[in-house]
This record gives C-alpha cells, sequence and structure tokens, in this order.
C-alpha cells in the first residue's frame, strides 16, 4: 500500500517541517516569556497578565472579553467621563468624585467582610477600621493632587466625543485625527489606576496584617481573610493567565516535537482566533499592528493541521507507522 506521506515532494515537506518549527517556536518562546522567578516565594510563577489585552478589546463581543479583567472600581464609566472644562463653574464637584466614592465604597465591604471573621478579638476590629481612615485619606490626597490632569483628561474626551457627532468623522483625514486621539487618551489613566491599585494592595496587606500568627495558621480563617480582600474578577484572570501560559507552551512544545501536531493546530488557530476577533479591524477603536501577522500565523496553522505535518520529522511519525501497522492503511 503507499505510504501517503510520500504525496508530497521532498522540498514541500522540507517546507512544511520548517513551517511547524518555526510557528512551534514562536509559541513556545512566547509561552517561557510568561514565567518568571518569584525571589518572595522562591519558585518560578507566571508573570504575564491577560488584563491590557482583555480591557482593550473591542467590536461586538467587548463585553464579554472586559467581564474577564478587574474593572478598577467601575472608572470606566465614573472616571473616563467626558465633560467639558467650563472654568467658571465653581460648583462642579471634583472629577474624581465619583470614582473616589466608588473605590472607598468597595473599600468598606471589604472591610465589613474582614469584621465578620470569627476570632477577631475588639482590638484587630478597630484596627481594620483604622487602616480603611488611613488609606482613604491617602486616595483622596492623591486625588486632589490629580484633579487638574483629570479634568483636562475628562475635557480630552469630551473633544473627541465632538469630532464623532461631527457631519465629516467619516472623511478619511477626520477618521485620522480620530484615531490619533483615540491612541493619545488609550494611556493616559494608566498612572492612576496604578496608584489606586498599588493603595488598595498596601489597604489588603494592612487587613492581612491584623492577625496574629496563630490566626494565620487556622486555615478557616486565612480563607475568609482571603475572601474578603480578594476581587472575584482577580481571581478570574489569574486562571486565564495560568491557561494562556500553559496553552502557549504545549502548543509550542507539540508543534516542535511534532507529536498531536493536529490537534495542538487546531488549539493554537482557536487561540489566534480569539485574539483576532478582540480587535476586529473593521472596529473604530481596533488595534491592528499585529492583525496580518496574526492572520499569517493563523492560516499557518490551518495548513500545519491540514497536512498532519507531525508526520515529517516528528513524533507523530511512529504513531502513523503504529497505527498502519495496526490497521493497515493511513491514520488519515
Amino acid at each position: 500500500m503507499a505510504d501517503h506521506r510520500r504525496q508530497f515532494g521532498t522540498i514541500t515537506i522540507a517546507a512544511l517541517v520548517l513551517l511547524r518549527l518555526a510557528v512551534g517556536a514562536h509559541f513556545f518562546m512566547e509561552g517561557l516569556e510568561k514565567i518568571g522567578y518569584s525571589v518572595s516565594e522562591g519558585r518560578y510563577v507566571v508573570t504575564f497578565s491577560a488584563g491590557g489585552f482583555l480591557s482593550q478589546a473591542t467590536g461586538p463581543l467587548a463585553a464579554w472579553y472586559h467581564d474577564y479583567v478587574p474593572n478598577d472600581h467601575d472608572w470606566h464609566t465614573l472616571l473616563a467621563v467626558p465633560r467639558q472644562d467650563k472654568p467658571q463653574d465653581s460648583s462642579a464637584a471634583a472629577p474624581y468624585q465619583d470614582w473616589g466614592d466608588r473605590i472607598v465604597k468597595d473599600w468598606g465591604t471589604a472591610l465589613a467582610k474582614v469584621q465578620t471573621i470569627a476570632g477577631l478579638t475588639e482590638d484587630q476590629r478597630a484596627a481594620v477600621v483604622s487602616a480603611l481612615n488611613m488609606r482613604r485619606q491617602q486616595l483622596v490626597d492623591y486625588l486632589e493632587s490629580e484633579a487638574a490632569a483629570i479634568k483636562d483628561y475628562q475635557h480630552e474626551l469630551w473633544r473627541l466625543a465632538q469630532m464623532r457627532a461631527e457631519p465629516e468623522a467619516d472623511v478619511p483625514y477626520m477618521k485620522e485625527r480620530i484615531a490619533a486621539k483615540q491612541a493619545e487618551l488609550r494611556g493616559t489613566p494608566q498612572k492612576w489606576l496604578d496608584q489606586v491599585n498599588e493603595f488598595e494592595q498596601n489597604y489588603h496587606d494592612d487587613l492581612r496584617n491584623v492577625l496574629t500568627d496563630q490566626q494565620r495558621v487556622n486555615a478557616s480563617t486565612t480563607a475568609a481573610m482571603d475572601e474578603a480582600v480578594t476581587d472575584p474578577r482577580a481571581a478570574r484572570l489569574q486562571s486565564i493567565n495560568k491557561a494562556v501560559t500553559m496553552l502557549t507552551i504545549g502548543v509550542g512544545a507539540c508543534l516542535l516535537l511534532g507529536f498531536f501536531t493536529r490537534l495542538a493546530s487546531l488549539v493554537g488557530a482557536a487561540f489566534l482566533l480569539g485574539v483576532i476577533v478582540s480587535q476586529p479591524p473593521w472596529a473604530p477603536d481596533a488595534i491592528t499592528t499585529f492583525f496580518y501577522y496574526q492572520c499569517v500565523e493563523l492560516m499557518s496553522l490551518f495548513v500545519l493541521a491540514a497536512v498532519g505535518a507531525g508526520r515529517w520529522l516528528g513524533l507523530d511519525s511512529f504513531a502513523y507507522a503504529l497505527w498502519h501497522r495496526l490497521f493497515g492503511h493511513s491514520a488519515d
């Protein structure tokens, strides 16, 4: 019976093997870059976060992607508010007021959960209240120092909304101006989010530190504390980070070894497809920098899956030979 692996010429086979190795190496190295050594934990941990990618998703599936990201106390709706700067309006609330109130409210929710933990003394309950008061004042002082910058940011958002509402917004040169303004504003809030996250992490550390050494070795007490200070979305995002890391390393390793090549190629293609649809090129806010290379790699994975490229210089050749010996025909 003819060996169907030899339906292709030598040059074609060599090209397919090189393609498999190139795509596999890319996936594998991308996966390794997502892992780093943690000195504090004394082991390698996942250092990658999909939060930025998920939060920037656009198009019809954007809400679904955003649902997997901690929302930083709803800053998208409370801080990123288009608002015209009117210097003469002295009665206007501080530009950060709504967001600041939401942050303090969420911190208060964590405190309320901590105070329900069994076994805490009155001194410990007072200590967590003091921690909230201190971090709240720290937050207010910081936001007040950034009030002018936040006001400018909101005014620029208002200008962007005005540009989009103009009749000539669909004219090419206006599209370019709008895209440039979007790119300019996209990263502006990050420093505020990072600083608030630092305050929040310190606040959570304050809450954890009220526990005594004896309480820390009590599994139920530590579990209750973890539940009180952990955002469910953050825990879910961490699971996604680990899954993406394992997926990229696994797909890369399988392609390099030519092992379960078809399955690995299809999994890799599904992953890339998910990345591509998060930034559909027709969406107004889409970031298309990597769109074309991702499409090329996606098509490459389909080719590898279609031909079963692991049969040449790969471990799939052994599976092919075993199948052929047992059943007398190709595994295809």
